[in-house]
């Protein structure tokens, strides 16, 4: 057993242990917390798409693969197996609250890759500063 003249390196270990799992404890709690079991509607659409169920939230998205298309005049798609790779990435503000979902999206279904990605990330007091912009500019 090493040690120090501040204490045991095994004493240490076991703090930082107890700080891993204390911390992870809490996050579980706040992710509960805060997401629950709600589904944004950029988790429905990844959900739609990715599993190709028919809703009128995806009605209008086009895929774009050459490959899924059969070779008629109508171009009707031939999809039949679901997609496992998926790429979010959102124009504008994107939010941690949208990530934090859709990774747990991704823990709750282990065949799907995720990734996550906007042009900005908002936390809460960005959104309120631009909130407030917009509501000073118009009125």
């Amino acid at each position: 057993k090493l040690t120090s003249s501040s204490g045991s390196y095994s004493s240490m270990s076991n703090m930082f242990k107890y700080v891993k799992q204390s911390s992870k404890f809490m996050m579980e709690g706040v992710k509960s917390l805060v997401v629950g079991h709600r589904k944004l509607p950029v988790t429905r659409t990844v959900d739609s798409l990715s599993e190709l169920k028919q809703t009128p939230e995806t009605d209008s998205f086009l895929a774009l693969d050459p490959k899924i298309y059969r070779k008629t005049e109508n171009l009707l798609p031939a999809l039949k197996n679901t997609f496992n790779d998926i790429y979010v990435f959102v124009v504008g503000g994107g939010s941690y609250v949208e990530y934090l979902i859709l990774m747990t999206y991704g823990e709750e279904h282990v065949d799907k890759r995720i990734v996550y990605g906007s042009s900005e990330m908002m936390d809460s007091r960005n959104f309120l500063e631009r909130v407030t912009k917009l509501g000073s500019a118009s009125g």
